[in-house]
């Protein structure tokens, strides 16, 4: 076999394997990306269910409490957020960034007992 067959043999193979290598890189970097992306996702998710857990306990506290003209009887909601001025909006600066707000209905006292729920607003930052 002449030295120019050899030499381009070994070019193609040479140019095979860094094909290969380019694409195996480029589809690890797109799945560290995306989970990169994912996980950020959850983090948020986690912490908007944490956010509207503590909501529910501050709505109890203030209930158990009663302390307060805006947690009085009846079916009402009360807004949870980081900043703002209006009347009976609980600010809570310790929100983390990517809940925007916490929604806390109370419901009316039947038979001794209120149901209590919270809904988290949360974005994807």
């Amino acid at each position: 076999m002449p030295d120019s067959n050899r030499k381009g043999v070994l070019l193609l193979i040479v140019i095979g394997t860094i094909l290969v290598v380019v694409t195996l890189s480029t589809v690890m970097l797109r799945i560290m990306l995306s989970q990169s992306r994912l996980t950020h996702h959850q983090v948020s998710r986690i912490q908007a269910q944490y956010a509207a857990k503590a909501g529910v306990i501050y709505a109890l506290e203030k209930l158990r409490r009663n302390d307060d003209a805006c947690w009085s009887s009846g079916s009402y909601t009360r807004i949870m957020r980081k900043s703002g001025a209006a009347a009976c909006v609980v600010i809570e600066p310790n929100l983390p960034n990517s809940v925007s707000q916490v929604d806390i209905t109370v419901g009316a006292l039947v038979s001794g007992s209120r149901k209590i729920s919270a809904k988290a607003t949360y974005t994807y930052l």
